[in-house]
């Protein structure tokens, strides 16, 4: 059977979660780089990117995709209790991108930007350092919420290089992860960043 494959252009953005899922777990995951856009949209379920097809299943949606590939590469941990942080981990970088989006389309960006980096995000950094109880992970082993915590860290480190430099836990985290051989793997191909300071 042939890897799945996802749909997405090469810039770190909605897609970069489900694929550093496969990267983590050493699973293959084939990434369409290029995809035919506009013609490709037709054969998504809701007229968007990113775009997962394993075999006969075709899904759209970039946390259905990054929740099947956890599944499919055992990432959901080993407990109710680790489902259940990983799944809060998930839903924590959704805040965090709602917040981040919200300076993309702000009329005064630079405020936006500002507001995101002093307010929104040492928030959110402050209640993961707490929640995180050690440089390890947040559960008893890593799951698809900490590979979520990291892309978004991953994204948001382009915009602002210090932001971990309050967050001694949390930097440890990261820095720990990035040197799983997999993510290594996939921070070594410099995919473009698609957020930017203004």
């Amino acid at each position: 059977m042939s890897a799945p494959k996802i749909y997405y252009w090469p810039i770190k953005a909605r897609a970069q979660f489900a694929i550093l899922l496969a990267a983590y777990a050493q699973q293959p995951l084939d990434w369409e780089k290029n995809p035919d856009w506009p013609a490709f949209k037709s054969q998504t379920n809701f007229g968007q990117l990113p775009h997962l097809v394993d075999g006969d299943l075709k899904i759209s949606q970039s946390n259905a995709i990054a929740r099947y590939l956890s599944r499919k590469f055992g990432l959901q941990g080993d407990s109710d209790a680790d489902f259940a942080i990983s799944e809060q981990l998930i839903e924590e970088t959704v805040d965090i991108f709602n917040d981040l989006v919200k300076t993309r389309l702000a009329a005064d960006k630079a405020a936006a930007f500002v507001t995101f980096f002093e307010t929104d995000l040492p928030k959110h950094f402050g209640y993961l350092e707490a929640f995180l109880p050690s440089a390890s992970g947040f559960a008893s082993k890593i799951t698809a919420g900490d590979i979520a915590i990291f892309s978004a860290i991953n994204i948001i480190l382009d915009v602002g290089p210090n932001v971990l430099d309050n967050f001694p836990k949390l930097k440890a985290f990261y820095e720990g992860l990035s040197q799983n051989a997999g993510i290594k793997s996939y921070l070594d191909q410099n995919i473009p960043a698609a957020f930017k300071r203004e």
